[in-house]
């Protein structure tokens, strides 16, 4: 049973009893043989407190210093087992004259060992049960042999491979189950056996031969058969040790007698051969298809020593393929690259890696791919050459061509991008210049209709206020007129007409006003027949743009009105081609319309819908025109691409040629700048700037 551990007493020094008086029979020669005694002795009263004890008892049990004579056996023993105290009690009665009990006890330095009680009563003069005599002797080294023997005869038993003992004259005396079950006998057949029934090989003659080596060594290891019960003969590997004498076994565990014997330790290795077998078999194999390869391969150990080529090595180099083996990598001195690949490969922890590497080979140097692959753990590596002299030589070439190919292919690009842009430019230019010899000629056909009408507003105003004072002369000196004149006036309703009849005069006088305006705006926009350069001031051109636009801005098809702000700064008059600035500014304009009139559609304004134009006066003298709408903005890569002819963006909507031509007039043309922003929350803003040199002030 497991003792608990000793419990610390509350009081340091033992508990005594002064007023214990010695039997009579406990004279000072009996103390003296107690006290002497070489084991562990100590005389108890029958309230089990200590009489007499002998100095190990002290030693062994007592604190140093401390006297345990009157001392009480249970405040040193609180946990031994229920056993003692009933043995104990039966001994005090006087039922149980002798008895021993085996447990482990605790220790002063809170170690446990095993311990023997040897207890027997002893009686007073008067012949009464006067207490105990307690032995006590150390069985802690016997209990551990003992487990150690049970876990040796356990594992023998266990164990996978069989075990048998064999007398000097080869009788088999004792074995494990996995014996019987390797040969296919009983464990009582196994004992009518000799040596020789089980390994043929050994007869009675080898098998003394055998014993005294065995005996001489101590340990022997080889290889035999053995031969099953159904006459199977098995390949063995045997460890033969000689034993100071094991032999019979009791429940299948073996017995220690005084015979010398040798212990057979026999395992079965028919797999291994068949496993060598087909190992074998299978070098052969690889030998040949490595022989196949057509490359260069070799096996190295991490020693950087060659454990053997295939053939297209040995012949590339004129070597035998065994005089590799042994040889440090290197030796023919034919490829530096090589040997540093090697060295480095099994520095690192790679197990497959590859590397280009030339090498001279028949004195011409050619290029290899070395593809390296470790085994057995890392100690060794098998590495292949392939020649790829002839595919450099390809790849260069076809790298050549192709280097030519993409610099004619991006000459070809660059110049069909310059023909599309010029073919654009051309179409846009003559459109431009159509639509400015068409609106130059319906201006000048509206213009003088207009101008004849405008003009003569003026005299049908005066005639008509001459014919008003000349009725109300009439009225004033007439007033009771003939009847037939009170009823033409009573129907034509004199004083309406009186009253529409000048602002009716102010309409058209403004309709004339606003037409001479279109045209002024249209002819500005077109500037006819002014290619040069010329100065002009920036605003009338945004101002003609807007008012040509302004339809486009107005509420229409179910959809609000496009706010226009207008933020103009202090510009001075400027040198440019007017008329393509206004045509820049068209494009940009109408851009901005288009995008907010989709987002309109789509449902995606979350505010009132506005564009915004504004030009500035900057510090690094040049001019800037803003024009921004607040439509949902572009990306990143889209504000990139915004230039590029018929660029589509993330909605799939396709521009026109109009911001490529816009960036062309303004990069190439004015020398300026076309930048686009935006923001997806916060719309789209295009800044064109034209340089100080093309400034000039008034």
């Amino acid at each position: 049973m497991t003792p608990k551990k000793k419990a610390k007493p509350a009081n340091p020094s033992p508990v005594r009893n002064p007023s214990i008086e010695p039997s009579p029979s406990q004279n000072s020669n009996y103390r003296k043989f107690i006290e002497y005694m070489p084991t562990a002795v100590a005389m108890l009263d029958r309230q089990m407190r200590y009489v007499v004890l002998s100095k190990q008892w002290q030693t062994d049990f007592a604190q140093e210093g401390i006297n345990l004579i009157g001392c009480s056996h249970d405040e040193f023993f609180p946990n031994l087992p229920q056993i003692w105290h009933k043995n104990v009690q039966d001994s005090l009665a006087g039922t149980l004259e002798h008895w021993e009990l085996e447990c482990p006890i605790p220790l002063r330095d809170n170690s446990t060992r095993w311990v023997k009680f040897n207890v027997q009563s002893w009686l007073t003069d008067g012949g009464n049960i006067g207490g105990l005599i307690v032995q006590v002797e150390d069985i802690s080294l016997q209990k551990q042999l003992e487990r150690e023997k049970q876990q040796a005869q356990q594992t023998i038993h266990q164990a996978g491979d069989a075990i048998y003992c064999l007398t000097p004259e080869g009788q088999v005396c004792c074995a494990n189950p996995a014996t019987s079950g390797l040969l296919g006998y009983s464990e009582a057949e196994l004992f009518q056996l000799k040596i020789n029934d089980i390994a043929p090989d050994f007869s009675p003659v080898v098998w003394q031969e055998h014993y005294h080596q065995v005996q001489k060594k101590g340990h022997l290891s080889f290889q035999s058969c053995h031969q099953k019960k159904n006459g199977k003969i098995l390949p063995v590997e045997v460890s033969a040790s000689y034993l100071g004498g094991q032999s019979e076994t009791e429940n299948n565990n073996l017995q220690l007698l005084d015979l010398p014997l040798i212990c057979w330790l026999v395992r079965d290795i028919s797999n291994h051969q068949a496993a060598h077998s087909a190992i074998t078999a299978s070098r052969d194999q690889l030998e040949a298809v490595l022989n196949a390869v057509p490359g260069l391969v070799s096996w190295i150990g991490s020693d950087l020593r060659y454990l053997g080529v295939n053939k297209h090595l040995a012949q590339a180099y004129n070597v035998p393929a065994e005089e590799f083996v042994g040889r440090e990598v290197g030796f023919l001195q034919t490829s530096p690259e090589f040997n540093q690949f090697v060295y480095q490969f099994f520095e690192n922890q790679k197990w497959i890696d590859s590397q280009e590497i030339t090498a001279n080979v028949q004195s011409l140097p050619r290029t290899y791919l070395i593809v390296a692959q470790k085994y057995q753990r890392g100690k060794a590596a098998v590495f292949v050459g392939l020649d790829i002299t002839q595919r450099q030589q390809m790849e260069a070439a076809l790298r050549q061509s192709e280097e030519r190919e993409a610099r004619r292919r991006v000459e070809l690009e660059e110049a069909l991008a310059e023909l599309q842009r010029t073919q654009a430019q051309l179409v846009q230019t003559e459109k431009m210049l159509s639509l400015s010899q068409l609106v130059a000629g319906v201006a000048h056909e509206v213009n003088n209709p207009v101008n004849f009408i405008f003009g003569n507003l003026s005299h049908a105003q005066n005639y008509l206020q001459e014919v008003m004072g000349l009725l109300e002369l009439y009225q004033k000196h007439y007033p009771q007129p003939i009847p037939e004149i009170e009823a033409i006036l009573e129907d034509m309703d004199l004083a309406f007409i009186k009253q529409d009849l000048p602002q009716l005069l102010e309409s058209m006088k403004f309709g004339a006003e606003r037409i001479r305006d279109v045209v002024r705006s249209l002819r500005l926009f077109t500037h006819v027949n002014e290619a040069q350069v010329k100065t002009v001031d920036l605003h009338e051109g945004l101002n003609s743009v807007l008012m040509i636009l302004q339809n486009r801005l107005q509420a229409k098809g179910g959809r609000s009105s496009i706010e226009l702000v207008k933020d103009y700064g202090d510009l001075p008059r400027i040198q440019c081609y007017a008329s393509q600035l206004n045509q820049v500014f068209m494009n940009l304009i109408t851009f901005g319309i288009e995008r907010i009139e989709m987002a309109l559609m789509q449902g995606k304004m979350r505010e009132t819908p506005r564009l915004k134009v504004r030009t500035q006066w900057l510090e690094d003298e040049q001019i800037s025109v803003s024009i921004s709408d607040n439509s949902p903005g572009m990306s990143k890569d889209e504000c990139q691409q915004v230039f590029q002819p018929l660029f589509k963006g993330k909605n799939h909507e396709e521009t026109s040629m109009g911001l490529s031509i816009a960036y062309h007039l303004v990069v190439e043309q004015h020398r300026g700048q076309l930048e686009c922003f935006s923001d997806l929350e916060h719309g789209t803003e295009f800044i064109v700037r034209i340089p100080s040199l093309l400034v000039q002030s008034d």
